[in-house]
């Protein structure tokens, strides 16, 4: 076989399965609603998660006031010491990362999402790594970054998603925005 024979056939499998791949159909992107809907069943799924949470560090708090291994200024509540303790915020805080992070790379979906059909996926529909959720979450600004999708109306692409690489699309048959 002449080296210009092997050149034709290479290039011609190239646009052959190149044209393969774009009859392929593309799923959908979420749409500002359907996202706005999951955010806010998640929302009231985290409020509880975080109360149980700050419950368990009140009562870790009390039990130190109570075995003398913190001893409390005159005036000074539990309460009040556990609202200066720095532990305390950074808790809550990775309470609230790891709802996140272990839904969006375990299933892709939070209940939130599955409610309404969504899904967090990379662009090759893979779930994504730990670093990409983090950087989904550091970067989504509570949920405000989802208003980006608003006025991307070609790519339907959230402030978070840019950063982390990947896509939120429907994971319903009857797919819309």
């Amino acid at each position: 076989m002449s080296k210009t024979t092997r050149s034709r056939s290479r290039s011609a499998s190239v646009k052959s399965s190149a044209s393969s791949a774009a009859t392929i159909p593309r799923t959908p992107r979420a749409g500002f609603r359907r996202r706005f809907g999951a955010w806010a069943i998640d929302s009231l799924l985290v409020i509880p998660l975080l109360t149980v949470a700050g419950y368990l560090g009140y009562g870790l708090s009390h039990l130190l006031v109570l075995s003398g291994l913190v001893s409390l200024s005159d005036g000074l509540t539990t309460a009040g010491w556990l609202a200066h303790q720095i532990w305390f915020s950074l808790w809550l805080a990775g309470v609230l990362c790891s709802y996140f992070v272990w839904f969006w790379c375990r299933e892709g979906q939070t209940p939130g999402m599955r409610r309404f059909q969504i899904r967090v996926q990379n662009t090759d529909a893979s779930l994504l790594s730990i670093g990409q959720a983090l950087v989904r979450l550091g970067t989504s600004a509570f949920g405000l970054g989802n208003l980006m999708v608003i006025f991307d109306r070609r790519e339907f692409l959230a402030f978070q998603d840019y950063w982390a690489n990947c896509e939120v699309v429907v994971t319903s048959p009857t797919a819309g925005h």
